[in-house]
């Protein structure tokens, strides 16, 4: 279902242009898709998630020209977090993060990009 999903998601949202796939696994006890998604002001957004029978890992990187802007991600680093495994990088340090899917990302940067405009 995750494979699907993402990809729904990603082609419906109204801040992505351009939808490239880079891998996909759709397995009875796993799922995973990769994508890199360019959006309306030219940023891009990589996209990771896999998908266990009772666990998830997921990255969801947000760049402009090769800066990283933020990254989502429950990498199990940062344990001095009170969200660990849950985290985010902004340009320049680590912060709590919610455990947070696609959605959420998508519609944090839509509201970024309205704020620009």
């Amino acid at each position: 279902m995750v494979v699907v999903r993402t990809i729904t998601i990603l082609r419906n949202h109204c801040i992505v242009s351009e939808l490239h796939i880079t891998k996909t696994l759709v397995e009875p006890d796993i799922e995973m898709i990769k994508a890199n998604a360019i959006l309306t002001d030219g940023s891009m957004l990589y996209v990771s998630e896999i998908i266990g029978d009772d666990w998830r890992d997921y990255s969801y990187h947000w760049q402009r020209d090769g800066r990283m802007l933020r990254r989502w991600d429950n990498a199990p680093h940062h344990k001095e977090l009170p969200s660990f495994p849950h985290h985010v990088h902004d340009e320049n340090s680590v912060l709590s993060g919610d455990d947070v899917n696609l959605a959420d990302i998508l519609s944090f940067i839509e509201t970024k990009l309205k704020k620009q405009n």
